[in-house]
């Protein structure tokens, strides 16, 4: 298995973008989606895991790098 020097972290969110790569060990190289100027892909999943896969693909496919993204927010059952 090739072993990743470089990694796309597929959000447009600065902040998320800190996080993630705060997790990322050093030795990797980390890009964010505006160092491509690609903008976010449509995000019709049925879930936050289904999303993040949408991402990641579409900027991987953009990029032809690795990449890891997320999709997150608030869950509230009573507004269903």
């Amino acid at each position: 298995m090739k072993k990743i020097t470089k990694l796309l972290i597929g959000t447009n969110n600065i902040g998320k973008f800190k996080e993630i790569r705060a997790l990322i060990p050093r030795y990797i190289k980390t890009f964010s989606t505006s160092d491509f100027d690609i903008k976010s892909p449509v995000e019709n999943g049925n879930t936050f895991e289904s999303n993040s896969i949408i991402k990641s693909k579409y900027f991987s496919n953009k990029t032809n790098m690795a990449c890891l993204a997320d999709d997150s927010g608030l869950e509230i059952d009573i507004l269903k």
